[in-house]
């Protein structure tokens, strides 16, 4: 390159004075060599009355000595280059130290680079102040969220329990129905027996035939109690089978008094669950009542049994009215009911989807209106229920 092209030392310092950082110069001896624009206004120094004097003179008598230090871990090559934020006269100033040696290394001086960033850091502070401000609200509203949530669970714990009753109050009903006709006989053999009590004959028939009505009310009222009483989640190996007949025995009065016909078939009567059997049952009972409902008189209701792979399926298929299609996907949304307001809260299904789901199950639809509907429960075999996530929790917070 011709030496016409080659930037003299005026050229140098303009291109250095036009920066907006300061650049300043020590050289080994503590003195100041060069200063640029920037580094004056910062420093608030004329170069022309600084070059030459030592910088010691621009700090205050206490922290002389500190200058000093840093000066002599410079020349001593203790570290090449430091950087640290110092805050003078209200302004804030980002400052970087680098040790400046000649071609042979030795040591030539220092090159301070300050930048002022005080409009910066008054940033980052209203930056850390909004940040503290919004943490603070959002702690605040998490608090009244999380207190929401408990009234909720609170208030959907006794809804829940209310659909249960519910169940309970149907159950009630019913048995009522069915302890009258045991009863019935009970007292005619009583009567017959006072209105003759000398006829051994008669009364060797009569007493026998009360105490087995006695015994039919003791075995109706036992079941009532077991369904109503509270329960611990226990989750166990339980036989299928098992819980759908003792689901079928609950609701059977409502099937009497609609003259339902009720077709079962079980596959293999062996099959079990890992699960809660009574939860589970109270699903069969909530779809049964369903299914019930869904029928005219004198119509149909089949339950199967069967397995696929690893995972039982329980079907309840009715021929009553069906299920609208624009319905399907609202069925297992809480206090959603296609049934009268007073014959339906909407909590049934909801409840038997998430007892379900805790087992590590699922519910299945088909439905067709005038043609009926068919409930598939799906729920991994006992030796398979690891793989399955089974929630305790869950299941004890649904009642």
């Amino acid at each position: 390159m011709p030496n016409s092209e080659l930037l003299n030392k005026e050229d140098l310092v303009a291109i250095i004075d036009s920066v907006d950082i300061g650049i300043i110069f020590v050289d080994k001896e503590s003195r100041f060599a060069f200063v640029n624009k920037v580094g004056e206004k910062i420093r608030s120094i004329e170069s022309k009355e600084r070059i030459g004097t030592s910088v010691l003179d621009c700090h205050h008598h206490k922290v002389r000595e500190k200058v000093t230090q840093d000066m002599n871990s410079f020349k001593q090559g203790d570290y090449a280059s430091r950087h640290k934020i110092i805050k003078t006269n209200g302004h804030y100033f980002d400052n970087t130290y680098n040790v400046v040696k000649d071609e042979d290394g030795n040591f030539l001086g220092v090159a301070l680079l300050s930048q002022d960033i005080t409009e910066k850091k008054y940033l980052e502070d209203e930056l850390k102040k909004a940040n503290a401000k919004l943490e603070w609200k959002i702690k605040e509203r998490t608090k009244e969220i999380n207190q929401a949530c408990e009234k909720l669970k609170v208030a959907e714990k006794q809804l829940l329990q209310s659909e249960k009753m519910a169940a309970i109050g149907q159950f009630v009903s019913g048995l009522a129905h069915e302890i009258n006709n045991p009863l019935d006989g009970i007292q005619n053999c009583i009567r017959a027996v006072i209105a003759d009590p000398n006829d051994k004959e008669q009364t060797g028939v009569f007493l026998p035939l009360a105490l087995e009505g006695l015994y039919k009310i003791e075995v109706l009222v036992k079941q009532l109690l077991e369904y109503a009483k509270p329960k611990s989640s226990e989750m166990k190996s339980c036989n299928i089978k098992n819980i759908v007949e003792e689901s079928i025995s609950i609701v059977r009065f409502k099937l009497k008094e609609k003259k339902i016909e009720l077709h079962t078939h079980y596959e293999n009567e062996d099959l079990e669950i890992h699960g809660e059997a009574h939860y589970v049952g109270q699903v069969f009972v909530n779809l049964l009542i369903n299914a019930i409902d869904a029928c005219e008189e004198k119509e149909k209701i089949e339950i199967k049994i069967i397995q696929e792979n690893e995972n039982v399926r329980v079907k309840i298929i009715d021929s009553g009215c069906g299920i609208a299609a624009e319905d399907i996907k609202k069925i297992y949304d809480p206090f959603y009911t296609t049934k009268q307001k007073k014959n339906g809260t909407g909590l049934g299904l909801y409840l038997s989807y998430n007892v379900i789901k805790a087992h590590g199950g699922d519910i299945f639809v088909k439905s067709e209106i005038d043609k009926g509907s068919e409930f598939m429960i799906e729920l991994p075999l006992a030796a398979f229920a690891q793989k399955a996530v089974i929630e305790n929790k869950l299941i004890e917070e649904l009642f």
